[in-house]
């Protein structure tokens, strides 16, 4: 069996931009966890409602929690939480996701390797029985 080297090559810098990827999302992810402040200078309340169905409202509560995920949806607005209970919950489910994926892609570049650095092997005994 014949590999193509371009072929691992383009396949390797794909998995490093893929890896690349990875690592803006958790950085990303990392930078839009945050808590925020109702303005109590307003003259109406507003409300939202969190993912565990509690209505948060603005004269009764004074912070609330954000996480931005822009990739998942550009022109979403980042998701409210009524509590840090609550946006962990969310936090840590998006970012096992992305250390799940980016261990899939760490693996994927080890056996790539492997595989390269064996035909390697095998091309140096190759030219070591020709001379």
């Amino acid at each position: 069996m014949e590999l193509d080297y371009s072929l691992m090559m383009k396949l390797d810098y794909s998995l490093r931009m893929d890896l690349t990827n990875v690592e803006l999302k958790l950085k990303e992810l990392e930078a839009g966890y945050k808590i925020k402040y109702f303005r109590k200078n307003t003259k109406k309340e507003w409300s939202f409602k969190c993912h565990c169905d509690e209505k948060v409202v603005s004269n009764v509560t004074d912070e609330y929690f954000i996480v931005s995920i822009t990739w998942k949806d550009p022109s979403a607005i980042s998701r409210r939480f009524c509590s840090k209970e609550c946006a962990d919950i969310y936090f840590n489910e998006q970012r096992n996701e992305l250390l799940v994926e980016r261990e899939r892609i760490i693996e994927e570049r080890r056996k790539m390797r492997e595989v390269y650095e064996e035909a390697e092997r095998k091309f140096i005994a190759i030219k070591e029985k020709v001379k």
